[in-house]
């Protein structure tokens, strides 16, 4: 496999929550492993299963154990280990289910070495099912510097984030948009709660701009499109060639004109907090400490962030149930534009603020978000309140009468 160009680096996704199936269909059967298996899988060959997910054989490389990046690495206190398997599972939920994550990953080879840039991630040349994230210790010596090791974890932690996702997404047997393919790994890193302070929605003169430019577009699209937008993006691209026709087979548009209408509504809505979850957007809940920034640039620009305060506990993580809890309460249905369209934001806001809520529960906020004629057409084939949310929500969705 070619090198990649010049070294450039840059949660999790609700369950399957509307009627339509992600366009990567499963087709590796489940785990059904006794815990016996599974011992001997983990000792024979190195391979684990998490969250129900298969984790590919972790690998650790220093070039060079006495250089000031490989020091800053060592004394940040991080198991990478954990975190390289961490960012395994929070990639391959972001964008799979357990049925049909990519198995064909056999490995991955976290090297710690000098180099220009931040990080980027290639597969090996004798076997690209085998594959390599490269990483700056002169650029992890600077952040220490410079910001007088304060931020040396949460470096650590977001480039990995970032450049994991490039071990497992899909791009169009590489021919995919450049742009996309960095869009979607900030996006699932957006996804994780790593949200850095220079990023800024609505920035960008084009969809496939990249980094945080596209995925704050992709953040768009999901809230118009529900939370499987972007799953079905990255399957979509699995047995393709890639072109622009992908945005007119799933969303019925050139990714163009759909930028158009993003552009458009951030400048209506310029008063939202940029950070703030766009639909279905969760923050990572394995590890306080793992919600952080990581570096970003393109074209030349050095966008670091390692002056950011590290937060405090699961403050990430409270914020977006606040922000989801405050959505969901202004959320309504009136009758007007689609049903299912509602009930995908619907759903994916409940993801966030409470992934166990009750059935009862979420059809005491179902009724309470409808407006006019839906609730006086519920009110009439439902006078006993009898129905189960699964009913109502089959009947509702069905029955254009709610509609008029």
């Amino acid at each position: 496999m070619s090198q990649p160009p010049p070294p450039r680096t840059s949660s999790t996704i609700p369950p399957i929550l509307q009627q339509t199936s992600r366009l990567d269909s499963p087709e590796n059967p489940k785990i059904t492993m006794s815990e016996e298996e599974i011992e001997v899988v983990q000792q024979g060959k190195g391979v684990i299963y998490k969250a129900g997910y298969r984790i590919p054989l972790i690998r650790l490389r220093f070039n060079d154990l006495c250089s000031d990046g490989s020091e800053v690495v060592f004394n940040s206190g991080l198991n990478l280990h954990d975190v390289l398997v961490d960012a395994v599972v929070g990639v391959l939920t972001a964008l799979y289910t357990p049925e049909n994550a990519p198995k064909n990953v056999r490995s991955v080879t976290f090297i710690v070495r000098s180099m220009d840039g931040v990080a980027y991630t290639t597969g090996m040349e004798i076997d690209d099912d085998h594959k390599e994230i490269h990483f700056s210790t002169d650029y992890i010596a600077g952040v220490h510097q410079r910001s007088h090791g304060k931020q040396d974890r949460q470096e650590i932690l977001g480039v990995i984030r970032h450049e994991m996702v490039h071990c497992f997404q899909y791009n169009a047997f590489g021919g995919a948009n450049g742009g996309l393919i960095e869009g979607i790994a900030d996006w699932v890193r957006f996804k994780g709660g790593f949200i850095p302070p220079h990023w800024h929605r609505g920035e960008g003169d084009e969809w496939d701009n990249g980094y945080e430019k596209t995925a704050y577009f992709l953040l768009w699209l999901e809230r118009q499109y529900g939370p499987e937008t972007v799953p079905r993006i990255n399957g979509w691209m699995k047995n393709r060639r890639y072109s622009d026709k992908l945005f007119i087979d799933l969303f019925g548009e050139e990714p163009c004109e759909l930028f158009k209408k993003y552009k458009k509504w951030c400048e209506e809505n310029q008063d939202e907090e940029d950070s703030a979850v766009i639909c279905g957007a969760g923050g990572d809940e394995s590890s306080p400490e793992e919600v952080s920034g990581e570096p970003s640039s393109q074209n030349g620009d050095d966008h670091s962030y390692v002056e950011v305060s590290r937060p405090h506990e699961d403050s990430s993580v409270s914020e977006v149930k606040l922000v989801a809890r405050d959505r969901l309460c202004k959320l309504t249905y009136d009758g007007t534009g689609s049903f299912k369209r509602f009930l995908n934001s619907f759903e994916g806001l409940i993801e966030v603020l409470d992934s166990k809520m009750s059935d009862k529960e979420r059809k005491l906020l179902l009724v309470t978000a409808l407006r006019g004629n839906p609730l006086s057409w519920l009110d009439n084939i439902d006078p006993e309140d009898e129905l189960e949310y699964s009913e109502m929500k089959v009947i509702l969705e069905a029955n254009t009468a709610v509609d008029s």
